[in-house]
C-alpha cells in the first residue's frame, strides 16, 4: 500500500514538472499492439511469475502502472526533470556532452516525441532528452575505457534493459556491434522487444528472463547494468553476479543510483553489494563521475552519477 501511494503521488507531481512530453503521432497498428490485453504480455507476466523464487525488485508493485504508450514519459523508466531549474540544467548538461563528445554522436542521434519522453528545443533544429544525452554519455565512456572503434564487433549484454534506451543507441552508435537485451520485468522485456523493432534496431536482441539458460558461455565482451541493482535486492544482484560468471563475461559496466552500491530490500532497508563483486572476482579498473570534466556541471548538471567497469578475474 505504501508503494502504491508513493507511486501515486510521484506520477502526479511529474505531470508539474518542466518539458514538452507527448504521445506523438502513432499508427493504429502501435496503439492497439501497446495494450495490456495483448496475449504477448499476458503471456510474458505468466512465465515470469514462474521464473524465480527470489524476491528481485521493488518494479513488481510498479509494473501495472506503467503507461504503454508513455513509456519513456516522466516516472515510468527514466526519470527527466526537477521541480526547479530544469531548463537551466538541461542547457548546461547538453553543453557539457558538446563538449565530452568525442565520437560525433549529437549528430548521429536523433530525437522525436514519441512514447511521452520529455523533450527540449533550445538548439535550434535539435530536440534534446536525457535518454539521448545519457545514451551519449554512457557510449563514450565504455568507448573509452575498453578502446574499441565504430566497426569493431563488441558483444554487449544489456542486464535490466529496461525498455531498451541504451541498446537503441548502442546500435545505432556501432552497428558492427551487437546487444542482448534481458529484464525480470514482464513488462521490460514486452517494451523493448517493440521498442528496438520500431526503431528498427537489427543488431539488438531481446531474450525473455524465463530463456536466460539459452545464452551461450562466452558469448558476450561486456555486460551492461544501468540504474537497475539499485532497484533490487542484494540476493538477486548476487544472482546476476553468478550468471555472469556462468557466462564468462570478462567486464561489467555499471551505473548505480548513488555513490555507494546499495539495494532496495523487500522491507524497505538497503544493503551494500561491493562483497558480492569481490566474491567474485569483479575488480573495478575504473570509477568515473559522469560529468568528471567539470565539477560545476557534477552539481548542478542532469541527474550526476558514477559510472564504473569492472573486470573479472576468473578463479
Amino acid at each position: 500500500m505504501r508503494v502504491a501511494l508513493e507511486t501515486a503521488y510521484w506520477r502526479f507531481k511529474g505531470f508539474l514538472k518542466p518539458g514538452k512530453s507527448s504521445v506523438g503521432e502513432l499508427s493504429l497498428e502501435t496503439l492497439s499492439y501497446l495494450s495490456r490485453d495483448n496475449p504477448a504480455l499476458k503471456d510474458l507476466k505468466s512465465r515470469y511469475a514462474k521464473a524465480t523464487h527470489l524476491p528481485h525488485s521493488f518494479w513488481a508493485p510498479w509494473e501495472s502502472k506503467v503507461n504503454l504508450l508513455k513509456f519513456r514519459g516522466e516516472n515510468d523508466y527514466v526519470s527527466q526533470a526537477y521541480f526547479a531549474n530544469t531548463d537551466r540544467r538541461y542547457e548546461m548538461t547538453c553543453a557539457y556532452v558538446e563538449m565530452a563528445d568525442d565520437l560525433g554522436l549529437l549528430n548521429v542521434f536523433s530525437e522525436d516525441q514519441l512514447f511521452g519522453v520529455k523533450t527540449w528545443g533550445f538548439i535550434p533544429g535539435k530536440r534534446v532528452s536525457r535518454d539521448l544525452m545519457d545514451s551519449i554519455l554512457e557510449i563514450t565512456f565504455l568507448q573509452k575505457a575498453l578502446d574499441f572503434g565504430q566497426k569493431d564487433h563488441l558483444r554487449v549484454l544489456d542486464i535490466g534493459a529496461g525498455y531498451g534506451r541504451f541498446s537503441h543507441r548502442f546500435t545505432t552508435a556501432f552497428p558492427n556491434g551487437s546487444i542482448t537485451c534481458i529484464d525480470a520485468v514482464a513488462t521490460s522485456t514486452f517494451l523493448s522487444d517493440f521498442y528496438l523493432k520500431f526503431r528498427g534496431c537489427k543488431q539488438a536482441t531481446v531474450v525473455p528472463f524465463d530463456r536466460l539458460g539459452d545464452l551461450r558461455s562466452g558469448s558476450f565482451d561486456v555486460a551492461a547494468n544501468i540504474h537497475s541493482w539499485s532497484e533490487c535486492t542484494k540476493e538477486f544482484v548476487a544472482w546476476w553476479l553468478d550468471r555472469l560468471c556462468d557466462l564468462k563475461v570478462p567486464y561489467l559496466f555499471h551505473v548505480p543510483h548513488t555513490e555507494t552500491l546499495a539495494t532496495i530490500e523487500s522491507d524497505g532497508s538497503s544493503k551494500t553489494y561491493d562483497d558480492e563483486l569481490e566474491k567474485r572476482g569483479f575488480k573495478l579498473l575504473l570509477k568515473q563521475r559522469k560529468f568528471h570534466r567539470s565539477k560545476c556541471v557534477d552539481k548542478v548538471g542532469l541527474f550526476p552519477a558514477d559510472y564504473r567497469l569492472y573486470k573479472r578475474e576468473a578463479k
